[in-house]
This record gives C-alpha cells, sequence and structure tokens, in this order.
C-alpha cells in the first residue's frame, strides 16, 4: 500500500483537517476536470502559483483559469463581471466551509465575519462599554443575538444604522430578534455586504478550491505579504468559570446589559466620577452564583478589583445570605462556610479570593476528567438550560447607594427558536471552555488532591458508569458535535439535541453529584488548613511571584 503524500515544507506542517479536507474537494464530482489536479503520484497539486515559469505545470494556472471561465458560465456566472471568478468559487463549493491550513479552524466561506468599521459602529451605542466583549470572528447573527440579550430592544432602533451599507439599507423591521435573524440569514448575507467579511479570501484560479489557504484566522500571522501591526487585534473576554456557576445567568445578564444602558452615567462606590460599568459583589469566577445585583465601579477600580473580594464585599454577602438567598454555588459553598467568618478585614478577604481560585482550578480538573471519560450529558445538566426558555423585566429598577435595586422581575416565558439558539449556544461555550481552561500547561494555581478526594471522583465516575442507553447515546451525540471544528456547525447540531439534555436529574447523576459535593467538601478542608500559608497570606504585591505547577490532567 503506497504511503500517504505528505504535505509541507520547511517545518511547516500543513494542519490534518486542511489536509483531509483537500483531499474532500480533489475527490467531488464539482471539481472534476480540474487541469493537473495531481502531481505524478497521487499527490494533489493544490497550488498553481502565477510565477512559475517553467516545468511540467508551468501552464496549470493558465488551464485552471480557463477551467474556471467554463465552470462560470455553467452557473450562469459572466466571466466579463465584476468578481467573477470569487462568485464562481463561492457559488460551487460544495460545503461553504473551510479549514485553515495553520491551524484547522473551519470558517464559513459566506460574508458572515463583523469587519473593524461594522465593530466601531457597535462600540459607538451609547450603552456599550469595556465590559461587552469584541468576539475574534463572532458570526454576525451571534453579534446581534448578544447585543440583544444583553441590552433589549433598544438594540433593534440601532440595527438599521449598524448594518446599514451603500448597497444595502435594513428595511423596517418588528422588534423580534427571530425576524431580524431570519432578514440577515436570508438577505443580508447574500448580499455579501462591505462591512462583513468571509471566513477565507477567494484565490482562484491560484488555489484548487478557489480560496486562500489561510483562513483570517492566520493570515494576519502566516501570510508575510500581511503587516500584523497594521490589523486591528480583537479581545475576547470568554470568563471560563460563568457557564458552571449555578443561579438566573439570564436576569443576571438583562441586568447588566440595563446598568450599561440606563445606569453608566453613575458615580463610582468609591467616590469617583463615572462612566460606570456593573461589578458582581460575589466574583462569579470564585464560584459566586449569578443573581441580578450588582454594584457600580468605575473603570480604574473594576479593573483593580479583578476577582478579588474586599471586606464590604464579603459582609454584604453575608448579609444577602441572612435573607436566605443563595450566593455561591454548590460547588464552592462548603470552602466559603468554613471561612467566610475569617474575614476581618481586606486582607483576609484576599486571603479567601486566593482559596476560592484554588477551589475552581481544582474543581474544573475534576470536571475535566469527567469530560475525558465522556459523561457529557451529566456536565450538561449544570449549564441550568431552563434559565433561557424566560426573558425577564425589572419593576422599578433604581441603584441606591451604588448598588442595583428593583422592586420585582418579572419572568416571561418564550416561545420562539431564539431559546434552541441560546441553549445551543451556551453549551457551545461551556465545553468550549472547558477544554481552553487547560489550553495552558502552567498555571500560578494548583489542584488539591489526596487519597479521599481522588475516591470520591471515583465514585462520581462509577454512579455514571450506570447511566440509561439513551443518556449513553447522547454522550455521543455531544462527543461527535463537540468534535466539529465549526462554531456554526456545533450550534446548529446541538439546536437539534438540546431539548434531549434532561432538566430532572436520573438517580444515578443524583447520586454523581453528590459524591462530588463530597469531593468539593473535602477539598474546602484541605484548603481550609491552608489559610495561614504563606501561599494566601503573602501580601497582594507579590502576587506576580509565579507558583507553576504542572498540570497532570
Amino acid at each position: 500500500m503506497a504511503d500517504k503524500p505528505k504535505y509541507g515544507r520547511k517545518g511547516q506542517e500543513w494542519h490534518p483537517n486542511f489536509i483531509e479536507y483537500m483531499e474532500f474537494i480533489a475527490n467531488h464530482e464539482v471539481y472534476q476536470g480540474m487541469p493537473d489536479a495531481f502531481l505524478d503520484g497521487n499527490k494533489i497539486q493544490w497550488e498553481s502559483p502565477s510565477n512559475r515559469k517553467s516545468g511540467k505545470y508551468k501552464d496549470t494556472r493558465r488551464k485552471r483559469l480557463d477551467w474556471w471561465r467554463r465552470k462560470g458560465v455553467s452557473v450562469g456566472i459572466d466571466p466579463n463581471s465584476t468578481r467573477w471568478i470569487s462568485k464562481t468559487a463561492r457559488l460551487i463549493h460544495p460545503t461553504k466551509h473551510k479549514p485553515c491550513k495553520r491551524c484547522g479552524r473551519v470558517m464559513e466561506l459566506r460574508y458572515v465575519y463583523p469587519s473593524n468599521s461594522l465593530n466601531k459602529r457597535v462600540k459607538q451605542l451609547s450603552y456599550i462599554d469595556d465590559t461587552f466583549p469584541v468576539v475574534a470572528f463572532e458570526h454576525i447573527e451571534s453579534l446581534v443575538t448578544r447585543l440583544v440579550e444583553s441590552f433589549g430592544e433598544q438594540v433593534f432602533s440601532a440595527l438599521p444604522r449598524i448594518l446599514r451599507t451603500s448597497a444595502i439599507s435594513p428595511p423596517e423591521l418588528e422588534p423580534k430578534l427571530e425576524d431580524w435573524l431570519r432578514w440577515i440569514e436570508e438577505k443580508y448575507i447574500p448580499g455579501e455586504p462591505s462591512i462583513l467579511s468571509p471566513g477565507a479570501m477567494s484565490n482562484a484560479p491560484d488555489r484548487f478550491d478557489g480560496f486562500h489557504s489561510f483562513n483570517q484566522c492566520c493570515r494576519s500571522e502566516a501570510d508575510r505579504g500581511r503587516n500584523k501591526s497594521n490589523l486591528q487585534s480583537y479581545t475576547t473576554d470568554r470568563r471560563v468559570f460563568e457557564y458552571w456557576t449555578e443561579g438566573d445567568w439570564i436576569a443576571a445578564n438583562r441586568l447588566m446589559g440595563q446598568i450599561r444602558a440606563i445606569f453608566g452615567g453613575e458615580s463610582c462606590l468609591n467616590g469617583h466620577p463615572g462612566p460606570c460599568s456593573a461589578d458582581h459583589i460575589g466574583p462569579i469566577s470564585l464560584g459566586f452564583t449569578h443573581r441580578p445585583e450588582f454594584q457600580l465601579l468605575c473603570k480604574p477600580c473594576n479593573s483593580a478589583k479583578n476577582n478579588r473580594m474586599t471586606l464590604r464585599d464579603v459582609v454584604h454577602l453575608k448579609g444577602v445570605e441572612a435573607k436566605r438567598e443563595k450566593v455561591i454555588s454548590w460547588h464552592s459553598q462548603a470552602l466559603w462556610d468554613k471561612r467566610k467568618h475569617s474575614v476581618a478585614d481586606d486582607e483576609t478577604a484576599r486571603r479567601l479570593s486566593k482559596l476560592l481560585r484554588d477551589n475552581r482550578h481544582t474543581l474544573m480538573s475534576i470536571l475535566r476528567k469527567i469530560e475525558k471519560a465522556g459523561y457529557l450529558t451529566f456536565l450538561a445538566t449544570f449549564l441550568e438550560l431552563q434559565y433561557a426558555e424566560y426573558t425577564v423585566e425589572f419593576t422599578n429598577l433604581k441603584v441606591e447607594e451604588h448598588i442595583t435595586r428593583f422592586d420585582e422581575v418579572s419572568h416571561i416565558l418564550r416561545e420562539t427558536n431564539y431559546v434552541k439558539e441560546q441553549k445551543a449556544r451556551r453549551c457551545r461555550i461551556a465545553f468550549e471552555s472547558l477544554l481552553d481552561y487547560f489550553a495552558k500547561g502552567t498555571r500560578n494555581a494548583f489542584v488539591v488532591s489526596t487519597d479521599a478526594i481522588n475516591s470520591k471522583v471515583e465514585a462520581t465516575l462509577c454512579a455514571l458508569q450506570q447511566s440509561s442507553d439513551t443518556i449513553k447515546q447522547l454522550d455521543l451525540q455531544i462527543a461527535d458535535i463537540l468534535a466539529n471544528n465549526s462554531e456554526t456547525t456545533i450550534d446548529e447540531e446541538f439546536r437539534a439535541i438540546v431539548d434531549s439534555i434532561p432538566l430532572t436529574t436520573s438517580h444515578n447523576f443524583v447520586v454523581a453529584k453528590q459524591e462530588l459535593k463530597n469531593a468539593m467538601a473535602l477539598v474546602a478542608v484541605e484548603l481550609s488548613n491552608q489559610w495561614n500559608s504563606d501561599r494566601y497570606v503573602r501580601a497582594e504585591s507579590d502576587s506576580d511571584i509565579q507558583l507553576e505547577i504542572k498540570l497532570e490532567i
């Protein structure tokens, strides 16, 4: 059996996803008759550069250009029209997606990714601040969805300004997300608006499929003809822990958007002038719940606070608990209960924050073990997808003593496709965040591990082995979905199964979660016993001293 051909040169191997894609394209009926498709043997001749002046394949580019002309005519595109070859390449492509030659990331070939100009328009909205992340290469439909999710119906009046181009004027639509998403999908994207871009630019006839081998995600780094300093960098604020904490995330997100829109001009809790943004009094990254309550901090104060608590925060949270409201998630409750009364000043509040960070890291390592064992449906039950079924409204929303207050929150049942879209996106990002958390091999944190803790984790896995055949099949479906590199495809496939994820847990899930709680209770004991250790007592100014422990995940 002949060896598979190798691709790449000078130590730069082509990504396996891209090579698999090449083989798919080269053997697809759409590209039948492509001149010089294969070199001697079975190696695909993917590139036909214009600077090839001699040799057996010196005329390949000219012959392929003729092939593209004939293909354009066959699908009704005039070879004398503007951008005829790029339109042909996009129209005939069998999947409308391609992986990047360098990183393997799958991106759409349609015009779906916001340009710098569009993102600038979004940032100019009066209610947008730095806490609303601009996500690299986010699908336009996802961006619009996030805007509406965060800021409510006021976004609809801004969409015509955001999306307008010289060639496309958005219509007057009802303030309904489904109507806008349908128009964007059916009319706006096919119109190839100038403020959107495709995942890969056309490069026919130089490339077999008619597109640059490097997707937009890597062109600035991999293409020597593009100067990275001339390209705007994007920032992504993916708070990895937020998907694995309890609470009404819909209400919390909605209130955060209301703060940006209504109360941005309020003064800071620390006495500084605005504009202000919402600060979680109990940081989500430390395991505190999603609650519709925030304090207002100016940008410098919010940045300086980061994920540390102050004495004032701890006192406030204890007061909320006294009213029988849950402030911290199940996985962090035991440690909080052991040490919240030990906080007497800002230094001990920071000390507890550090303990909770290591508690978080230990939990994430355990969840990673469960994920690697394939028990994905069990993990999905932690995402509290049921909150997506409602939208919320606040009655008499106001700010008192720099903290949000309201008389009542109303939950209104949604009966639209947006519910599935939101659940699907939450599933995708949650599982991606779990993998991303361990993308870096070392961290300034450690996994708390003892024989007793490991025994409880093993008991969790044993309980999950008793899942029904239906749950096991769902585990396999989720694993197959996550193996796909395309965000668009992952969301589509999650939408098809998201209603199958159980909201009420089976007996073995109840047992597994209890064993997990038992494990985290033991983690809390170990961390609490370290209250006076140098790792947690040291001054905050020394926090840049890295105690890096190699993860063995």
